[in-house]
């Protein structure tokens, strides 16, 4: 690999993963999608074509391994170098959130984000056995709905009825809830503000907020 006009590990390093994707790919990965078509969704704004040169690079160089599963079908995995970034990203978010980040314009506001960045963050060994339907009502402008379907070997967010009856309600501001996915806000302080509401089974009203990596601790 090249090291740059400068013998200095910071060069290196830049070199390595100082481009606009590499370490939003390498995000993806952190947060579990291994498949292409996984990885494309959560990055709006990359392109096909872009993001198979982005992962053929990051391949080359040693941050990811591709192979394929028992379907054929390929999956991308951490190599030791690739998983060594994880503090990397997650710091560089940290510093973002404390000096470079404010509200989501308009233009960011994307339900269809918001319930894939929450499928990915669902902790499978803590939810409940049996199947959970939580139905997203999304105010603040037009109200929209989404689900997710919790499960502990499947989570999928849908934008559409997914056929199963909701046992959980979650009525929510959309610009309060892409700020708890961010991490610059809480579930706490959401409901006491008033713009998130949990209604349902009392007992699974309770755990819900057990269920998910929350980014900011104490959520």
């Amino acid at each position: 690999m090249r090291q740059g006009i400068e013998y200095c590990p910071v060069t290196a390093g830049v070199e390595a993963v100082g481009d606009r994707w590499t370490l939003l790919v390498l995000r993806e990965l952190l947060l579990g999608s291994h498949r292409f078509n996984d990885i494309h969704r959560g990055l709006p704004g990359i392109s096909r074509t872009l993001l198979s040169a982005r992962l053929r690079r990051m391949t080359d160089i040693g941050l990811l391994t591709r192979t394929v599963d028992e379907s054929g079908r390929p999956r991308y995995l951490l190599t030791p170098a690739g998983t060594a970034l994880e503090p990397l990203v997650w710091q560089l978010g940290d510093w973002a959130r404390r000096w470079f980040f404010g509200d989501p314009d308009t233009e960011q506001l994307d339900p269809g984000w918001l319930l894939w960045r929450l499928r990915q963050f669902a902790i499978h060994d803590a939810l409940p056995t049996g199947r959970v339907v939580v139905e997203f009502v999304l105010t603040g402008g037009q109200t929209e709905r989404a689900w997710l379907v919790l499960a502990p070997n499947d989570v999928s967010a849908c934008r559409k009825h997914p056929g199963h009856d909701t046992d959980i309600w979650v009525t929510a501001d959309q610009r309060e809830l892409h700020r708890i996915v961010a991490g610059t806000s809480t579930l706490v302080t959401a409901t006491r503000q008033g713009l998130l509401r949990l209604d349902g089974e009392p007992r699974l009203v309770a755990a819900f907020p057990t269920w998910f990596a929350w980014r900011t601790p104490g959520s």
